[in-house]
């Protein structure tokens, strides 16, 4: 009897999967042989789930800029905001500089309109404001992403010497 398989759950996996590769070996210099083999699948597999390696990087970067929900009262206090914005703040540090490289690699060579354009880019953003928005106010999200960025790479040049403590005066700011 054939085997049964939930093409969208296994879609989504390889989807999932595909996040720590592209974070491993950037965007440009891969193919999708070379993805292909890091899953363990055969190329065609692949193609049957994506038409292209944008479209499998489309799909994966859902899960690349996954945050934990965070639930907060109605008028959460500046301490609540603070444990909330570090708890963001430590999702993303656990694979900032994997990020970071993927980042720089998926935009090295594009001018500012290019990037600009990017839906990709673009979605990212979105997801991590609207993340922010729930505990600054959207007001201040575009702040808190700026200040959790600088924090998470001051921690890259420092080796996790700087403190989220900066993210408290900025919201008292």
């Amino acid at each position: 009897m054939p085997k049964r398989v939930d093409h969208q759950q296994y879609r989504q996996e390889l989807a999932s999967r595909a996040v720590a590769v592209f974070r491993a070996k950037g965007y440009h210099g891969l193919s999708m042989r070379a993805m292909a083999d890091a899953l363990g699948v055969s190329k065609g597999v692949l193609y049957h789930y994506f038409a292209s390696k944008e479209a499998l990087f489309a799909a994966s970067s859902v899960y690349g800029t996954a945050l934990p929900e965070l639930v907060l009262a109605e008028q959460p206090s500046r301490q609540q905001q603070q444990a909330a914005l570090e708890t963001l703040a430590l999702a993303m540090e656990a694979d900032f500089a994997g990020e970071l490289t993927l980042l720089l690699d998926y935009i090295r060579g594009r001018d500012n309109d290019a990037i600009a354009a990017d839906s990709q880019l673009a979605q990212a953003k979105a997801h991590y404001l609207s993340a922010l928005a729930a505990i600054t106010g959207e007001d201040k999200a575009q702040g808190a992403l700026a200040q959790i960025l600088g924090v998470l790479l001051l921690r890259l040049f420092d080796g996790k010497q700087t403190g989220f403590d900066s993210l408290a005066l900025w919201l008292e700011g």
